[in-house]
């Protein structure tokens, strides 16, 4: 007769409006097998913290578990939130772990001394969500969970996607925080996400799904600063059956965006699974006087070796071991880009590190495409110099001293010069704005400088 664990139904609801800090916390923990040897054990987390500020939660809980060895849980919170001018803060996270091993009779058909059962499968799933609020004025946001067997699909949603919600923005500072590990015989895999930012945030969704597979996607409208981080690692090892093969290798994923203010708009997508893929699209406007940093890297390496025979720490009438490495391809691909004082800016990428299976290729592919300002010129920035150290830049070739080269120049790249953060270092008449006469200035002090 098979048995199971069958866990009581059960529902929590949770409403709360006040002022002042609040604390609400849910732990559960649970345990069950299924009788043939299944065993699974987890544990679920929920917390909500505020240090002051107008806070309105409305929660449901709820569990259900018949008839399985892991429950599911789900969970959905509406929340509103208001600093006020308190510099108040509210962090909630959402985490769960569990383990299962499988435990079969390895010595079954053949003469083994000890004892003959042994873990033949064992498989880890941690995974956590949280978000933190840091001085909003006022704040609406909704997010959701759904928790089975290990598995975790969380949503946030702040702010409004609607038509006509251009205008609507949302002050403050929004951190958030994924964390995804999927752990089994023959390989690991993390997901690692974070996103900052800080300002008027017009939209701000996310969607995380841990499984065996780990999956984040998001998109993000406001004006401010924000740092925006990926990190997929993976670790895995094969063995392939038909050919008596044992194949393994490792891929990193990562990516970085961070502006110090303008426009931001952006949609990515990320997952970690037989193959690691990411899409991004970002577009960026500034009045010319603040910068965008993005960088991506992906590594990649595959190792395939021969395998005479299986060693089986169970039984002692075992044969001999693997040995002989074939090759090990490596790959990478990386990009970074650095814009300061343009007007706009749009980057559009694409990786995929795909899975080799049981043939010997590698394949990395990496495409990013990077749109700015005509006249935006890259390598006269680096070469700008200051000969004389008062703050302005006398020397755009960088040959160390001011010439008519230098004032051509400025001519041919005055306007978007004129629109970045460098215009006051190109304010010669010292009128606090960047205009013609400075190119009239800085025409006569190279005159006075040849004639002296």
């Amino acid at each position: 007769m098979n048995g199971f664990f069958v866990f009581a139904d059960y529902s929590i609801g949770t409403i709360i409006d006040t002022t002042g800090p609040v604390r609400d916390s849910f732990t559960g923990l649970w345990s069950g097998s299924d009788g043939n040897g299944t065993n699974v054990t987890g544990v679920y987390s929920d917390s909500l913290m505020t240090n002051g500020g107008s806070l309105t939660l409305n929660k449901h809980l709820s569990m259900t578990g018949k008839e399985t060895v892991s429950p599911v849980l789900q969970t959905q919170k509406i929340i509103g939130y208001s600093a006020g001018d308190t510099g108040s803060h509210l962090i909630s996270d959402d985490s769960i772990y569990t383990s299962t091993n499988i435990l079969s009779n390895q010595s079954k058909g053949t003469l083994c001394f000890g004892n003959p059962y042994e873990v033949s499968q064992q498989s880890f799933k941690g995974q956590s969500a949280s978000f933190s609020i840091v001085n909003a004025r006022e704040l609406q946001l909704s997010s959701t969970a759904r928790h089975i067997d290990g598995n975790l699909d969380y949503s946030l949603n702040i702010g409004n996607s609607g038509v006509n919600s251009t205008d609507k923005y949302t002050e403050g500072t929004i951190i958030t925080t994924f964390t995804g590990q999927s752990l089994t015989n023959t390989g690991e895999i993390k997901l690692y996400d974070r996103t900052l930012i800080s300002g008027l945030i017009r939209t701000f969704n996310r969607l995380y799904q841990g499984s065996e597979d780990l999956n984040i996607m998001g998109s993000s409208s406001g004006e401010g600063f924000v740092h925006d981080k990926t990190i997929v690692e993976k670790y895995y090892t094969k063995n392939e059956t038909d050919t008596s093969m044992v194949s393994s290798g490792t891929a990193v994923y990562y990516q970085d965006i961070m502006t110090n203010g303008g426009n931001n708009d952006e949609i990515r997508s990320t997952s970690g699974s037989e193959s690691i893929s990411s899409e991004r699209m970002v577009t960026y406007t500034s009045d010319g006087d603040r910068s965008i940093q993005a960088s991506e890297h992906a590594v990649a390496t595959y190792l395939k070796g021969s395998e005479e025979n299986s060693k089986d720490l169970s039984c002692v009438f075992a044969g001999s071991q693997s040995t002989n490495t074939t090759q090990s391809p490596y790959k990478e691909a990386s990009a970074q880009t650095g814009f300061a004082g343009v007007s706009s800016a749009q980057i559009s990428s694409s990786t995929l590190i795909r899975d080799p299976e049981n043939s010997d290729a590698l394949n990395l592919e990496y495409r990013a495409d990077i749109m700015i300002p005509v006249g935006f010129n890259s390598t006269l920035m680096k070469e700008m110099k200051d000969p004389d150290n008062d703050g302005r830049f006398e020397d755009l070739n960088g040959n160390g001293h001011l010439d008519m080269h230098d004032l051509v120049l400025l001519f041919h790249n005055f306007r978007w010069i004129g629109e970045s953060n460098l215009s006051l270092r190109i304010d010669f008449n010292k009128n606090g704005r960047a205009d013609y006469a400075d190119i009239v200035t800085i025409f006569h002090s190279m005159n006075q400088t040849q004639y002296q």
